[in-house]
């Protein structure tokens, strides 16, 4: 069985790569596909366009013809707003919305046989102490999509060195690796930092898959005998 795993695809957020994503899906030969978290930006789909739309869809109709698994990300949860203030469910967060529109159940993590190893896949927010301070964050990015728009090079290396400054790129892959440690597996997939990593710490396999908003756009296959870190570009 043939594994691709994707995650931050963001879906509502306009630099999410949708065509690329599509091409990929379109090529690579798979039997499941494992959408590790924040595959909607957020619950209010008018930010999603047509292309956006087509992609729901196809996600929808994998999860018919072949296997779909849902995990849980950092924007997958209960909104965090006063209903009586603006009229919105309070129920309808993205953690509810997105398994209705494609037909699947959320989960929060799960184990993969790869040969002999076996290797844990969830999305990795619960290892960022960052998320504990939304406003800081909130600002953080509405500054980061502010310089996108002026130089996309310059807005990607402030990302990543804010990132390493804050330790938050460290921190998240020594937490998931000593929890893979713990729990007596060989190796993790995790997603969320937007950065794209493959290495062996030990006798445990790191492997984030990176994102679909910021360049280059990456994903993880996981095959009989492999766990591979793929890299696309435009």
């Amino acid at each position: 069985m043939r594994t691709l795993i994707l995650s931050d695809v963001h879906l509502g957020n306009k630099h999410c790569n949708v065509p690329l994503l599509t091409a990929v899906l379109q090529r690579e030969p798979f039997d499941r596909l494992i959408l590790n978290g924040d595959t909607l930006q957020n619950v209010n789909l008018r930010k999603l366009d047509g292309e956006h739309w087509a992609l729901l869809e196809r996600f929808r109709k994998l999860g018919k013809e072949r296997e779909l698994i849902l995990l849980r990300g950092n924007h997958d949860h209960e909104p965090d707003f006063n209903p009586q203030a603006n009229g919105q469910n309070p129920a309808m967060g993205t953690h509810l919305v997105l398994p209705g529109l494609l037909e699947v159940p959320m989960q929060e993590e799960i184990t993969l046989q790869v040969g002999q190893r076996k290797y844990i896949v969830m999305h990795g927010d619960r290892f960022d102490p960052t998320l504990r301070y939304p406003l800081v964050t909130d600002v953080a990015c509405y500054c980061y999509q502010i310089i996108t728009k002026i130089n996309k090079k310059s807005a990607k290396w402030i990302k990543k060195k804010s990132k390493r400054w804050s330790g938050v790129l460290k921190l998240v892959r020594q937490q998931s690796i000593a929890l893979a440690r713990s729990m007596k597996m060989d190796g993790i997939i995790t997603g969320h930092t937007h950065f794209s990593e493959d290495s062996q710490e030990g006798e445990i396999h790191y492997v984030n898959s990176g994102c679909w908003t910021e360049h280059p756009n990456s994903y993880v296959s996981v095959d009989d005998e492999n766990v591979t870190l793929h890299h696309e570009t435009d």
